[in-house]
């Protein structure tokens, strides 16, 4: 790390120094140059925050200094100075030049402005917060706010004391900008938004956010997030996934590093359908960006502690402030200890529970005025006896008899397996972000080393028996069945970013990857030797056999290099276009063997495995690419149409199953993607109302198929390219501010997903009635191609599974006085819906969950230095069960015998359960 980080600020250096003459020149003609204004008589804020649109350059007020007053109506042709002057006449303001590109707006009487050497922690203390209107640029020393902080309404409503909804600041394109003003379907969530909701971490955000579904899986390395239905469920981790989490600019390697806390958040971004041209290749299906606090420009510190029924703690805390004039710190830390909510009656203890510890700190330090320099590490683990699925249907007599006491149902909270699923993580990120600021450019370089391991053991026969037992078909005892994923990734990306809100705006950088991957895996199952069964099915048997395979060990390298850009110019008017393009090289390496290793001396082979061992390389050269135009018909309401293309890398197989020899890679999965947006403001900025359309294409899904054979006690799963996928649909998301303390805000998605896929596994029912077919390749009927061969299926317009084609959220949230004292209070609503959905993609008519909705309602109090808080929550209310996934279980479970047996994973959110939290602030 010490010579990448010499690297790093020596080019950022250079390059700067290269940049300066011509960025001196570009501003000094941005400054003289005469602009077409049109600004009505309006409250001065908003009349700054139109100039600045209108001009291109920024301006920074205090907000107590334009609270109050008007500005003179401004219509023609004017240079900077003639505007501002025309703007604030009567008015007791001025203004001074602070760079080529940026003006402050301040009283007369003002040091700042009267040429006297003023006070910083003097002037702060005499207002209340800073604004920037322009291109947002952050000046850490000031609690700045930029443009996009506040509509022109909500500016508004500051100095005339009246409702406004408050707008985020979002990074979508790699600049700072106004939700509002920028040609992406993107939700964002602030901190406040999240904790006020309970979202606790990333996979709750699907509660505030529509188009984004979570499948729990058996452990970390199986969740998956899907956007607008789009995702990666496969066991394979030789590929990345479909939708993309970033934090802090960092791009997670594997989707199981992204199932995190959410601790110390300034925001959370869901950007909607393929981001390939500056995200990269594994944001196909879109992109979780989480953006977390940086250090603060004065001491603050805060702590929250929850509290709440099944045995749930939470505690997470952060302090933060200025170490001196050029220097500041952030630490944040969580622990959560989250008792389970499934009973394992054998073992006599909760599951499904988990217990977190997480430290991130942050120092950051301008060596000059222009040179921001932030490094941050980031350490967290997790220890879980997660995720064991519950029995939700039995039709095997035997399988029923060997659950008891448990007794299948859809509702069953209960387990019997002598054995507990358990997984834990350990993850470490270390980053340094330098950003140097020439006046007509910003040099950005990241450079970013992530270290993730997880470990895991998942039980699979799911009886209460720690020998095997003798039955009719599939093992009689699978308790070892464990693994192990250790990643290191390295990533370099420079950025070059222009200000915004000029006639020609750009973004171009280059990013390197460099990811090593280690997968392990061992599993063993027994049965009944021959000549040792009992005289019953379901008894121990006289004398087990046990069958195994350790020895196991794969490693996948990936090294990418890409050229990326994306620009907008105004063309006329209010209509704008916008292009983007990145261009990627990427190696990928495999390197794997199975050995004729066994868990235990003595055990046989497991069936249908032998040893392999083999290596591969392949490389490919990708280009992808954005096109649109937006139109702005006022600064409330602006529409946009783009076309765009996602890529998502090739790979190789790593897992338990593969033959490595001569391996073929699983081939790219490429996407095209239209959009057309509509965004706006309302009624003097108290309502927001964003819509999207949208129709993608996505061919070569990778997808993962079953292998195996039950009936002969073969469990194998491959990743494979299987046909191609539309989805299409409309999002609508708002927020309303009707009067001073009441807000509203949700969103609905409508989704019409389909999948066409040739050779697709059966859902296990239809397999033992598949007809042998030859010669013809029938659609959406199981058959066999083969005498002996698998069942298969040739599914057209198949439903793509976690997609369901109703979804929506809504909160409803009052904040008030408590009556006869200064303390204020709120209540709040939150509900999510969503219509039924299939979980799994062979289109299994038994694995269809059905619609439900979940409501959270909580209430709260502060006192009147808004140091103290507290809030009292149920989650649930109606006590509405769901489950997180489903699929049929393995013991006692053919084709050929009893095949609809199921399992699902019900969250502990489907109960309904009360709790707490505690705050306080300093």
């Amino acid at each position: 790390m010490p010579r990448q980080t010499s690297f790093t600020v020596g080019a950022v250096a250079c390059v700067a120094a290269w940049l300066q003459p011509v960025a001196t020149a570009a501003t000094n003609d941005a400054t003289s140059r005469e602009h077409d204004l049109q600004i009505e008589r309006q409250p001065l804020a908003r009349a700054l925050q139109a100039f600045a649109k209108q001009s291109g350059i920024q301006i920074i007020f205090f907000s107590d200094v334009a609270d109050g007053r008007e500005a003179s109506p401004l219509v023609g042709r004017f240079t900077i100075a003639a505007a501002l002057e025309q703007m604030l006449i009567d008015s007791q303001l001025t203004f001074r030049q602070i760079s080529a590109n940026t003006i402050e707006i301040c009283l007369r009487s003002s040091p700042l402005c009267s040429g006297a050497q003023p006070n910083p922690e003097t002037e702060m203390k005499q207002h209340s917060s800073v604004y920037l209107a322009g291109n947002g640029r952050r000046l850490r020393r000031m609690r700045t706010l930029s443009s996009a902080l506040m509509s022109a309404a909500a500016m508004t409503a500051a100095a005339q004391d009246k409702p406004a909804l408050e707008e985020v600041v979002v990074t979508a394109q790699k600049r700072e900008e106004r939700l509002q003003d920028v040609p992406v379907a993107v939700t964002a969530l602030s901190g406040e938004q999240l904790a006020s909701a309970g979202v606790n971490d990333t996979a709750s955000l699907t509660n505030m956010t529509p188009s984004l579904t979570f499948t729990e899986g058996a452990h970390p390395a199986n969740k998956n997030f899907r956007i607008r239905g789009i995702g990666t469920a496969v066991f394979g981790q030789g590929l990345e996934p479909s939708v993309s989490v970033v934090v802090d600019g960092i791009v997670l390697a594997r989707a199981a590093q992204g199932f995190s806390d959410l601790a110390d958040i300034e925001r959370v971004e869901v950007l909607r359908g393929p981001q390939g041209t500056l995200f990269g290749k594994n944001s196909i299906g879109g992109v979780v960006n989480v953006v977390t606090k940086r250090p603060s420009s004065s001491f603050e510190a805060n702590m929250d502690v929850t509290v709440a029924e099944d045995d749930e703690y939470r505690v997470r805390g952060s302090v933060s402030g200025p170490l001196s004039d050029t220097v500041g710190a952030r630490l944040t830390g969580y622990y959560n200890d989250v008792g389970g909510h499934i009973r394992n009656i054998t073992v006599g203890r909760d599951v499904n529970g988990h217990e977190d510890l997480g430290f991130r700190g942050k120092l950051e330090w301008d060596p000059t005025d222009r040179l921001n320099l932030l490094f941050m590490a980031d350490y967290r683990e997790n220890e879980t006896t997660c995720c064991s699925s519950q029995i939700i249907a039995v039709e095997n007599p035997l399988l029923a008899q060997l659950m008891l006491p448990t007794v299948a149902s859809f509702n069953n909270r209960l387990e019997t397996d002598n054995r507990i699923a358990t997984s834990s993580t350990d993850q470490t990120t270390l980053s340094l972000e330098a950003n140097y600021e020439l006046d007509a450019v910003t040099l950005t370089s990241l450079s970013a080393y992530q270290d993730f391991f997880v470990e895991n053991d998942q039980p699979v026969d799911r009886i209460n028996t720690p020998v095997p037992l003798y039955l009719p078909v599939t093992n009689g005892w699978f308790d070892i069945n464990d693994g192990s994923i250790d990643i290191q990734q390295f990533t370099q990306e420079f950025r070059l970013t222009s200000p915004g809100h000029q006639r020609f705006n750009y973004v171009a950088g280059l990013y390197f990857l460099d990811l090593n991957l280690d997968r392990r895996f061992e599993r063993r199952v027994g049965n009944c030797a021959p000549g040792g069964e009992p005289a019953a099915f379901g008894q121990p048997c006289n004398v087990s056999l046990y069958r195994s395979q350790a020895g196991f060990l794969a490693n996948t390298t990936t090294r990418n290099v890409a050229l990326f850009g994306q620009a907008d110019f105004n063309i006329v008017g209010n209509l704008s276009a916008l292009a983007g393009a990145r261009v990627q090289y990427e190696e990928i390496t495999y390197d794997g063997r199975r050995t004729a290793e066994r868990v235990v001396a003595g055990d046989l082979p497991l069936p249908g495995f032998t040893p392999s061992a083999g290596t591969g390389k392949s490389d490919d050269t990708a280009i992808t690419g954005k096109l649109g135009l937006k139109y702005e018909f006022s600064d409330a309401a602006q529409a946009y149409v783009t076309w765009s293309t996602g890529y998502k890398g090739a790979g190789y197989e790593v897992e338990f199953a593969t033959i490595f020899e001569n391996q073929e890679p699983i081939k790219p999965e490429e996407a095209t993607s239209w959009e057309l947006g509509f965004k706006s403001q309302l009624f003097d900025g108290l309502l927001s109302l964003n819509t999207a359309l949208f129709h993608a294409e996505y061919e070569d899904l990778q997808v993962q198929a079953n292998r195996g054979n039950p009936d002969l006690g073969i469990v194998r799963f491959a990743t494979t390219n299987a046909g191609s996928s539309t989805t299409q649909g409309v999002e609508v998301e708002f927020a309303f501010r009707p009067l001073g303390g009441l807000s509203l805000s949700g969103g609905v998605t409508y989704l019409d997903s389909s999948v066409d896929i040739d050779g697709l596994n059966c859902p296990l029912s239809a397999q033992a009635a598949a007809p042998v077919i030859t010669g013809s390749r029938p659609i959406n009927v199981c058959y066999r191609p083969a005498t002996g061969a698998n069942p298969i299926q040739n599914v057209r317009g198949g439903d793509l599974p976690s997609s369901p084609q109703w979804r929506g959220n809504l909160t409803a949230r009052y904040d008030f006085d408590v009556p006869g004292t200064s303390w204020t209070s709120f209540v709040q609503l939150a509900g999510n819906a969503q219509s039924k959905m299939n979980f799994v993609i062979e289109q299994d008519p038994l694995t269809v969950h059905d619609s439900y909705t979940i409501v959270d309602a909580s209430i709260g109090l502060r006192d009147p230095s808004e140091r103290y808080r507290v809030t009292f929550f149920v989650k649930n209310l109606f006590d509405e069960h769901y489950v997180t996934s489903m699929g049929r279980m393995a013991t006692l479970t053919t084709a050929l015998v009893t095949p609809n047996n199921l399992q699902a994973t019900v969250p502990k959110e489907a109960n309904r359960y009360f709790g707490a939290t505690f705050g306080v602030s300093f």
